[in-house]
């Protein structure tokens, strides 16, 4: 019987479950409290259920957190963008700790990172000034390319997707450190 459990691990062990990786950033001098609505960027994505999911998602855990979703004027702006078949790159924002030229003392511009096939990253910037205030990434979320079939293709990452908003929004709105 051992030598059958031993067979069995070492015959499935190349199929390990690669674990979804969360991590959250969040502009550090800016006072959450006062944003009551949000509404969503007039983006688009490859795959309009893939959307309709990450849009779901999102929107139960900014009610969860007291957020309004609202048509017209709102105090946010959330965004999505997901990485199902390839990989892609994206700009960090001014507020990035690592790349900010006033916690370096090196002028320069936003700089750009890759953003690997899988990756689901929310980011939620102030309506008015554009500015960038939180985002989320979770790696390993979107990690089946396109079929070619929209729902299918849509209900393999529904489960994932939740699970990876989920996570993001614990940490958000972000503890002021004031």
């Amino acid at each position: 019987m051992r030598i059958l459990i031993v067979i069995a691990l070492i015959a499935f062990g190349p199929f390990t479950v690669k674990a979804q990786k969360v991590k959250v950033e969040s502009n550090p001098g800016v006072d959450f409290s006062s944003y009551r609505t949000y509404a969503w960027d007039k983006g688009m994505m490859a795959n309009p259920v893939i959307r309709q999911h990450i849009v779901a998602a999102v929107d139960k855990a900014m009610a969860a957190k007291g957020l309004q979703k609202v048509e017209t004027d709102p105090d946010l702006i959330v965004s999505a963008l997901a990485s199902s078949e390839s990989d892609l790159t994206v700009t960090n924002p001014s507020w990035a700790p690592a790349l900010n030229s006033i916690a370096t003392g090196i002028p320069a511009s936003a700089q750009a990172w890759p953003v690997t096939k899988g990756t689901l990253m929310i980011a939620i910037s102030n309506a008015k000034t554009k500015d960038g205030l939180w985002r989320g990434t979770a790696t390993q979320t979107l990690e089946h390319g396109p079929t070619g079939d929209l729902v299918r293709d849509a209900k393999t990452v529904e489960k994932p997707i939740n699970k990876a908003v989920e996570k993001m929004f614990k940490k958000f709105p972000p503890q002021s450190k004031r």
